[in-house]
């Protein structure tokens, strides 16, 4: 075959391929270089580390290639638009005549991969939990509709004067707490059935900050929306979203110190496989500690002292049926930025 065949091959692979001689710079680079947001072109003569961005890279990733030895490791690096990409790296040396003249290896992106794996990992267990839950919650019903009648009964019956009204009003408040409870943890566990539409996103977010805008009024904060000027439509359920936009943005809100600004933004982002539409809430409370990132969507986890901790839970749940994807990125005191992705049409 020709040699041209062959480079063909080689520029369209799916995988980042590279060489660089010994001194560690490109003799040559395919042309998936260009997702990275690169022209290869321009990487020709330039050392390997001008594409890593090293504060990302671990302690095993910032070790050179050793000449003549292959070798295969993970590490994450940052593409040129600032995107991260987790990545399985293959190098061996290059031989010429018998003779080491450079490296040579393959980059495989492994980010969609990986993220495909949590999340499967994540729905097992959160499928156990559901599973769980919902056992608890209907044994709990029935009870708790016994003693939310009896407390009307003895109220009734005994007319209660002074400090006894306050008792019997408390125990009528914590029993409506416990229904909200029982009501989410079956909201929580329920399969989530789609009604799937190309909806204009604009109207959807405008809808959820309809309905959240008297609570944020009342606490004196401002949602506010930038779209720059274009929106993107999506495929989604416009009900479900609309009800994970209200979770989300009373977080926010609730988040929110006085005379602040909750901003919501959309973007469309550009994959090759397929274009998403991204929507980011920021608010500028006072933001999530570090430790407690990894536990954020987690059923029952909540720092709030009235809160039940599936808000968020019941909000990826849905984005997950979406086939979409949800984030949280904070610093304490900063703030916090809620991003999630969906397919776009």
């Amino acid at each position: 075959m020709k040699e041209g065949f062959f480079k063909k091959l080689l520029d369209n692979a799916s995988d980042l391929i590279w060489a660089v001689d010994m001194e560690g710079r490109f003799i040559y680079i395919n042309d998936n270089i260009q997702e990275w947001g690169y022209d290869k072109e321009e990487l020709v003569g330039q050392p390997l580390l001008s594409i890593l961005n090293t504060q990302r890279i671990g302690k095993r990733e910032t070790r050179r290639s050793i000449m003549g030895i292959h070798q295969t490791y993970e590490m994450e690096i940052v593409d040129k638009k600032g995107q991260a990409h987790k990545v399985v790296v293959k190098s061996s040396p290059l031989e010429e005549d018998g003779n080491i003249v450079g490296v040579m290896g393959i980059i495989r992106d492994i980010t969609e991969m990986t993220r495909l794996e949590r999340k499967l990992k994540d729905e097992e267990r959160l499928a156990s939990l559901g599973r769980l839950a919902t056992g608890i919650a209907h044994e709990i019903r029935n009870p708790l509709s016994s003693v939310k009648m009896n407390l009307s009964i003895l109220k009734k019956r005994l007319n209660p004067k002074g400090v006894d009204v306050e008792h019997f009003e408390i125990a009528q408040e914590e029993v409506f707490h416990l229904e909200k409870i029982v009501s989410e943890l079956l909201d929580y566990a329920k399969p989530i059935k789609l009604d799937l539409q190309i909806c204009d996103l604009a109207k959807v977010i405008q809808s959820a900050i309809s309905t959240v805008e008297p609570q944020s009024r009342e606490r004196g904060v401002t949602i506010k929306t930038d779209f720059n000027g274009h929106v993107p439509m999506a495929l989604l359920d416009k009900t479900k979203i609309t009800q994970a936009l209200i979770n989300i943005l009373l977080n926010s809100t609730q988040a929110s110190p006085e005379n602040s600004e909750v901003m919501v933004s959309v973007e469309t982002v550009k994959f090759p496989s397929s274009d998403r539409a991204r929507i980011m809430i920021r608010d500028h409370g006072y933001g999530i500690p570090e430790e407690n990132l990894k536990y954020i969507f987690d059923p029952f986890f909540t720092t709030r002292k009235d809160g039940t901790g599936l808000g968020l839970s019941i909000v990826r749940n849905i984005v997950d049926n979406h086939e979409g994807s949800i984030t949280i990125e904070s610093e304490p005191g900063n703030g916090a930025t809620v991003i999630i992705e969906l397919p776009a049409p």
